[in-house]
């Protein structure tokens, strides 16, 4: 196991596509939908003071078996068929958490009292940020990393948010809190264990 480690990034290219999908219009790309989708893109570039930043550890694999779901990361024990099979044959995985600030949350909330079309773009570019960090973060890796699997996925529970926030230092690294139902602020942030080949 080494030390938590933090990087931040450089912005990333803004995926429209991906804002579009996000936002539940993939295929109704029409003037009025991308004018507003511009105007919500060129505020939050303004106005979100997005941080590309991640906090992760590598956790050894101590023993994983698939038929049971039992995973022992030495300093994390968990029970998850669904995730011990995306790491089976792997002897090692990064966890990490991530997260592009708070201000798109500002943002979000505005817009939800004033305007739910782009309180739904809000929504749609802040879930398209977050995801491009976790790719950026993924992709210039070290070594080759299998897909991210985050907690609420499949079966592998939520609850186990808490010792995933205390293991990656989210809270002092990032500002990452949780609510009564594990659920991040900002909510922009995501955590993921990721196998390594």
């Amino acid at each position: 196991m080494t030390g938590v480690g933090i990087r931040s990034f450089e912005e990333p290219p803004y995926n429209r596509r991906e804002i579009l999908r996000y936002a539940q219009c993939p295929g109704c790309a029409d003037d009025a939908t991308v004018r507003i989708m511009e105007e919500c893109i060129k505020e939050c570039d303004t106005f979100a003071s997005f941080s590309y930043r991640v906090s992760y550890i590598e956790l050894p694999i101590v023993s994983l078996d698939t038929n049971s779901g039992d995973i022992d990361f030495d300093l994390l024990k968990i029970k998850s068929r669904d995730l011990a099979r995306n790491l089976d044959g792997c002897g090692m995985a990064v966890l990490f958490a991530a997260t592009v600030g708070p201000g798109i949350d500002r943002l979000i909330r505005k817009y939800s009292k004033l305007d739910p079309v782009r309180a739904l773009f809000m929504q749609a570019i802040g879930a398209e940020r977050a995801e491009s960090l976790c790719n950026g973060f993924c992709s210039s890796y070290p070594q080759k990393l299998r897909a991210r699997f985050s907690p609420g996925f499949g079966d592998l529970p939520l609850d186990i948010q808490p010792r995933v926030l205390q293991l990656t230092n989210a809270t002092k690294n990032l500002s990452v809190t949780l609510d009564g139902g594990c659920l991040m602020s900002p909510t922009k942030s995501v955590t993921a264990f990721a196998g390594i080949e």
